[in-house]
């Protein structure tokens, strides 16, 4: 913007000079004329820049959704409004997209008219390119002069709150949950919601049962009144444990452990919760971060912010977060660690989760395949440790450039 300005300063200096010589070669009163002339210009400029600045109001309102996934465009729509009685001529706005590259986050618009009293509203896209938590704004409008002279800007403090959430690919093979409880075994109608049951059949209506289970079709066939019955299920709880650790977060940008991590377990906690298993989540990200056990679509768009915001400034190693937490995950359930094979000493200290009849499904990412620079080959190399007695599964491991939902049919 100063630059485009500072060229047009320069060439209304340089046209001066050239008036003044040719000024003194030809007559006095061309270069009066032309001095005059310019001097006028100048002074409408000022006049113009100041009626603007005292006499324009605008308002300008901007739209978008609260959440997409990184590399997904965000759609948005900005309004911006002239409440005074004065147009505005050949304007620029300007909205500050802060989750975009560093150099494409100032997306600009020239706008030639805004009648008094009017309206325009701007439809603009943009590519998300990193997960997190984003503040777009402020927006900025450039007001200038008839010759582009002058400008004043106006900035309006508007922000708005997006929250890229890391992109979750489908698991089509995960291994089979196998510990769960039965809080009750056979057939019970009384006082149960039905919310976590199977349907089992009718039969005849006992003293104590619910109006609500009345099987009214039934009860019409029969001439007596008939109940649904229900079965319990099996109930499935699985707990999530990582460590973001800043000292071992190999690679750069998305190809790093860190993201790797993020984007397994928020896919894993998806796929879950889909199957209608309750989650929880544990995880050091420089900071504990807990989300207890819950199921539906509300807790996974709890887990999937904290994953959002996450980032690799863990102090711990896995070893101290699984001791830490190991006394509260629940017995019969299952434990899914997301590691590096560096940690695959802390495996044996996990099979003691047996005792209480806990599952053990190791997630390991090798550490090997982020040790690299651009350019140079991706190395994976597995761990050569011998893998302890008493896993209910064998490792599924994950290198740099792998396609994620193929790793999971291995």
């Amino acid at each position: 913007m100063l630059r485009i300005l500072l060229k047009k300063w320069i060439f209304v200096f340089i046209t001066i000079i050239f008036s003044l010589l040719i000024g003194l070669k030809t007559s006095i009163e061309f270069f009066h004329f032309f001095f005059w002339f310019l001097v006028s210009a100048v002074a409408i400029s000022i006049a113009w820049i100041t009626a603007e600045y005292f006499g324009i109001r605008m308002l300008v309102t901007r739209n978008l959704p609260l959440k997409v996934e990184e590399d997904d465009f965000v759609e948005i729509e900005a309004t911006i409004r002239n409440k005074s009685f004065l147009p505005v001529f050949n304007f620029i706005l300007e909205d500050h997209l802060t989750f975009a590259a560093p150099q494409e986050r100032k997306k600009r618009f020239l706008l030639e008219y805004l009648g008094p009293r009017s309206k325009l509203n701007l439809k603009y896209r943009h590519l998300c390119p990193r997960r997190g938590r984003y503040e777009i704004g402020p927006f900025s409008v450039y007001l200038f002069d008839p010759w582009g002279l002058f400008f004043f800007k106006k900035t309006f403090f508007l922000y708005s709150e997006l929250f890229v959430y890391p992109r979750t690919f489908r698991i089509p093979k995960f291994p089979a949950l196998t510990k769960g409880t039965a809080p009750w075994f056979g057939i019970d109608t009384a006082h149960v919601s039905g919310d976590e049951h199977e349907f089992f059949g009718i039969r005849e209506y006992k003293p104590g049962d619910p109006i609500k289970r009345i099987h009214w079709l039934s009860t019409a066939r029969k001439n007596k009144l008939i109940v649904k019955q229900f079965q319990r299920q099996v109930f499935f709880r699985a707990t999530i444990i990582f460590n973001l650790n800043k000292d071992n977060n190999f690679g750069i940008g998305k190809e790093s452990v860190a993201e790797y991590t993020i984007k397994i377990a928020a896919s894993v906690a998806k796929y879950l919760i889909e199957k209608n298993v309750s989650v929880e989540i544990i995880a050091h990200i420089g900071e504990m971060a807990h989300i207890p056990f819950n199921k539906g679509e509300e807790h996974l768009e709890d887990i999937l912010r904290a994953l959002t915001i996450a980032q690799p400034e863990s102090r711990v190693s896995t070893g101290e977060l699984f001791q830490e937490f190991s006394d509260y995950i629940p017995n019969d359930s299952s434990l899914i660690v997301i590691m590096l094979d560096q940690d695959w000493e802390f495996l044996s200290a996990m099979l003691s989760l047996k005792a209480k009849n806990i599952s053990l499904i190791p997630l390991v990412l090798l550490a090997s395949s982020f040790m690299h620079t651009d350019g140079e080959e991706k190395i994976a190399r597995f761990p050569q440790a011998k893998l302890p007695e008493g896993f209910d599964f064998a490792p599924i491991f994950f290198a740099r450039g792998d396609n994620l939902e193929h790793d999971f049919l291995k």
